[in-house]
């Protein structure tokens, strides 16, 4: 998994082909687990650093991640604030989280 720090900001592309190499054998439930697995570790990295902005990039698409992330957020992470990440710097597919206590 490539983080990138972008200003005060840790950029993380869950492009299922910037995760890994190839996914032969795998079918559309196993990558969204796989990107949601990435996405939790990521939030666990990360959870003691309050004012820590995470981007994560999902990309447009039908959705399907952008909503399994939301969905997480509201259930699991619920103290966590999100909000969709700038439009000019990374376009619609996008979500900003920012770690609080």
């Amino acid at each position: 998994m490539k983080q990138i720090l972008k200003d005060d900001k840790v950029v993380i592309d869950l492009h299922i082909e910037q995760l890994l190499e190839t996914t032969v054998g795998m079918n559309s439930t196993d990558i969204l687990e796989y990107q949601l697995d990435v996405f939790r570790n990521t939030l666990e990295q990360y959870k003691n650093k309050p004012g820590q902005k995470l981007i994560f990039i999902h990309g447009k698409g039908e959705g399907v991640l952008r909503h399994a992330l939301i969905h997480e957020l509201n259930y699991k992470y619920k103290h966590f604030r999100y909000q969709d990440a700038s439009f000019r710097e990374y376009g619609y597919g996008a979500t900003q989280v920012t770690i609080r206590n």
